[in-house]
Formats: structure tokens, sequence, C-alpha cells
């Protein structure tokens, strides 16, 4: 029982320092987003793979990041982490599911290709959110001319 109260006392002691590691909120105005957004599309103009993002927000559990995409990607699989996409602006579709083609780990948990095979195809608008879990394969197409801004939070699933 003493042993039980010892642990109990010192979690308790110890929980506001974990929970001050992590602020409890923060902020991304609207104004932010667009400029930021503005400049990210002007990267993605010149852009090799037609892509460029910027990480907002990041703690041990996930991130937020803008994106923009002025035409089609790889195709991605992540090992640990599900996206959730928010089209803000532009419009594109999405492959979900299949199988990666040509597959190759680029850094430890992912794997990019030169697309995905097999799977679901959904159109995206602005306004519209999709979750794609971890480990599904998953691939942006965009029609030449048309671009895609999103804001995509990973979360972390392991």
């Amino acid at each position: 029982m003493n042993k039980l109260c010892i642990a109990a006392t010192a979690l308790a002691l110890a929980s506001p320092l974990v929970s001050q590691t992590v602020p409890p909120s923060e902020l991304v105005d609207a104004v932010t987003l667009h400029s930021t957004g503005d400049a990210l599309l002007q990267q993605a103009r010149t852009a090799k793979d037609g892509i460029a993002f910027k990480v907002l927000l990041s703690r041990p559990d996930g991130s937020e990041q803008l994106a923009v995409r002025v035409k089609s990607g790889q195709g991605e699989w992540h090992r640990d982490f599900a996206d959730v996409l928010i089209v803000l602006e532009g419009e594109g579709k999405v492959v979900t599911g299949g199988e990666i083609e040509n597959g190759k780990q680029t850094a430890p948990g992912e794997i990019r290709g030169d697309g995905v095979k097999g799977g679901k195809v959904q159109s995206l608008h602005a306004g519209d959110t999709i979750r794609v879990e971890a480990r599904v394969p998953h691939q942006f197409l965009l029609e030449p001319g048309h671009t895609i801004r999103y804001f995509a939070v990973k979360v972390k699933t392991k």
C-alpha cells in the first residue's frame, strides 16, 4: 500500500512537468495561412516535383503542415502516420489503397514510388476533408494547369 501511495504521489507531481512540455494551444491565423500559401505556390511552380510545404506546428504526436501542389505527386506510404487532408483551394484527385508502384524506402517508415496502382480514386475540392490511415498507399493526381492547396495533419498512430 505504501509503495502504491508513493507511486501515485510521484505521478501526480510529475504530471504538471509533462503537461508543460507542450503548449495547451497554438494558433496559426488565416493571414499567416494565406501568405504562407502564396509563397508556397511560387515555390511549387519551380520545384521539380511540383510540391512545396511548410510545417506550421510540430509535436511528438504529429504535425500540421500547409502544402501546395501544382502537379501530380508520387505514390506515398507512411508506416506511423495517418494523414488528415483539408482542401483549402483548388481541386484534384486522390488515390487511396492499392499498391505503390516501384516503391523505395526514402526514410524510416516512409515509402515513395512512381504511383499507386489499383486504388480508389476520389475527387477533392475546396472544403473537402479526407483521412488516409497509416500504411495505406496514396497519391495526389492533378490535371495539367490545376493546383491544390491543403492543410495536412499528420497524426502518429503508434
